[in-house]
């Protein structure tokens, strides 16, 4: 509460003094919090938006309120949203809502839309819901009292925890518009009483395609570059016990090398290395890992386990023919222009042969069950 109050302060206090001749009364404002577009039924208002905002009384009590409508375009919907309420919409959001269906149909039409206006930071968060947006920003969940500010604080912890759901408005243009990337984005759930976090949203240049699982996004993490201070969970089978094991690493550091040989174009090869170090914080199979032998071989469970699991992910992605790694750019930085612009890359993708070499150091055993 007492971080939403500065924010509300700083905001009308930057209107105040905006304008010599303009004054803004905080109870007269509603400040914008979050938005979510969807697509709705309407042929000729295909856009929906629903904006959530603080409201608060003259006795100084917050409250949320959201209100919805439908236009040709998001501009049109913001003109009609004004007309919906006694306060004056002004635009403060941090978090930004993409419904399933507009997603998959694309979003750059409507990003750009709002990309020219400067009420719009470049840091806003963008997220997906399963679904439509506009369910989750009215969803009522007795444990949260604000969803903008929950939602908000949500992803900035994803992204803290996991680089690649360090996700906002200035990384998906970055990654949509450079050739050899695409962008992605988390996918959020509103079933039940909580607000949940599904997965990682992957593009196909503007399009939503397919969502990766938790355990597929931490792999992505590893694959797509450079880990400081990370952690990961892991199921990794005994084959002599047949027992599925649950492994923590902690204070993970992964040094990611890639090499493209491009000497031969119908040829292509990418090699991912991965170079990882990490404790075990907790462990539930039967080995002793005080002892060295069992700590060898355990890494190497680990080693085997990265690498099936990445070459599954990797399979999966070029099924789909999106690029969140940025394969693209790899192997496009070691190509002449000519070159690059004549090659068929989506086809070449789908088909490239990406290796995986992952070799691991248990430099802390921690706690075994």
């Amino acid at each position: 509460m007492q971080n939403k109050v500065t924010v509300l302060i700083a905001i009308c206090c930057l209107f105040l003094t905006a304008c010599g001749r303009t004054s803004n009364i905080i109870e007269d404002l509603g400040i914008i919090q979050s938005v979510a577009f969807d697509m709705s039924e309407s042929k000729e208002n295909p856009i929906q938006t629903t904006v959530l905002f603080p409201t608060v009384s003259k006795e100084g009590t917050f409250d949320t309120q959201t209100l919805t409508a439908k236009g040709k375009s998001t501009h049109d919907t913001f003109i009609k949203l004004q007309n919906l309420t006694n306060l004056k919409l002004v635009r403060g959001q941090n978090t930004i809502l993409f419904g399933e269906e507009l997603s998959k149909k694309g979003l750059i039409n409507v990003v750009e839309s709002f990309t020219r206006d400067p009420e719009f930071g470049a840091r806003v968060k963008f997220a997906i819901v399963e679904g439509k947006g506009e369910e989750l920003l009215k969803k009522k969940i007795p444990s949260i009292k604000d969803n903008s500010e929950y939602l908000y604080t949500f992803i900035e912890k994803l992204g803290n925890q996991n680089k690649v759901l360090h996700t906002n408005k200035y990384r998906f243009l970055r990654d949509y518009y450079d050739d050899g990337i695409d962008p992605v984005l988390p996918v959020f759930s509103y079933e039940g009483e909580n607000i949940e976090l599904k997965g990682l949203g992957t593009f196909k240049g503007d399009q939503y395609v397919t969502v990766l699982t938790l355990s597929e996004t931490h792999i992505l993490n590893l694959l797509s570059g450079d880990i400081k201070n990370g952690s990961l969970m892991i199921s990794i089978n005994d084959e002599e016990s047949g027992n599925n094991d649950q492994l923590l690493l902690s204070f993970i550091n992964s040094n990611n090398d890639k090499k493209v040989n491009t000497r031969k174009i119908k040829n292509l090869t990418v090699e991912v290395i991965l170079d990882i170090k990490g404790s075990v914080l907790e462990y539930t199979g039967t080995m002793d890992l005080s002892e060295e032998k069992y700590q060898r071989q355990l890494e190497k469970q680990v080693e085997n386990y990265l690498i099936t699991n990445s070459k599954k992910l990797l399979s999966k992605l070029q099924e789909y023919q999106t690029d969140p790694i940025g394969i693209g750019k790899l192997v496009r930085n070691r190509l002449s222009y000519e070159r690059w612009n004549k090659m068929d890359w989506n086809n070449t993708y789908s088909n490239l042969n990406i290796k995986v070499k992952v070799k691991v150091d248990l430099i802390n055993t921690g706690r075994s069950k």
